[in-house]
């Protein structure tokens, strides 16, 4: 599937290496495919220095395979960068926010979005100084904050079940309660751990 040239690392593009294509999810009637870069493009950046800005690629299903359509624009929390997504229900999209620092350890955010009506901000050059464009999103979870369930580490971390989550998806969903699945990846290092955790989660309607 084709990658705008504004997606692709210098010299073709305004991305930065590896903080380029991250999240990626299938709908649940396999009619959308979303693909969110981790990190912003150089021209995104806002004139107030704020990088917090994302692009998120929509393809459709056609006739011929999928094309891409549309491009959302997202921002992200302070420190924070696109970890994966998650689609469901008819337009909802659940974004794994995540951030790590040597003192703190990991943080994990869930934040839900829909799509349907959400601007195409392909057109738009600068997101950065186009905050109005960009998707409201709804608190889902800060995994952070939950509790620890006995968990150990093997680094610093605010609480303990913390790790570099990557991996995300929506197991089953009852109305607005849904399983989610998350699990992390221990880059072969011998001071981090791999975990699958489980959260029963209230997704906004779709």
């Amino acid at each position: 599937m084709p990658v705008p040239a504004r997606l692709h690392v210098p010299p073709i593009g305004e991305a930065t290496p590896n903080a380029t294509l991250e999240g990626l999810s299938i709908s649940p009637d396999g009619a959308t495919i979303y693909a969110a870069m981790e990190g912003t493009l150089s021209g995104d950046v806002s004139s107030t220095g704020d990088a917090g800005y994302r692009r998120i690629l929509v393809y459709t299903k056609g006739r011929h395979g999928y094309a891409l359509t549309r491009q959302l624009g997202y921002h992200v929390d302070p420190g924070m960068r696109i970890s994966e997504v998650a689609a469901y229900g008819r337009d909802g999209l659940l974004v794994m926010e995540a951030a790590y620092e040597p003192a703190t350890g990991n943080a994990i955010e869930l934040y839900a979005v829909h799509t349907r009506h959400a601007r195409d901000v392909s057109a738009i050059g600068d997101l950065g100084n186009s905050p109005h464009a960009v998707l409201p999103k709804t608190l889902v979870s800060n995994v952070t904050a939950c509790p620890s369930l006995g968990a150990t580490a093997k680094e610093p971390q605010t609480n303990p079940l913390m790790d570099n989550y990557e991996g995300m998806t929506i197991e089953a969903r009852h109305g607005r309660d849904a399983q989610v699945l998350l699990i992390s990846d221990d880059n072969f290092s011998a001071t981090q751990t791999t975990r699958l955790l489980r959260l029963q989660a209230a997704l906004p309607p779709h």
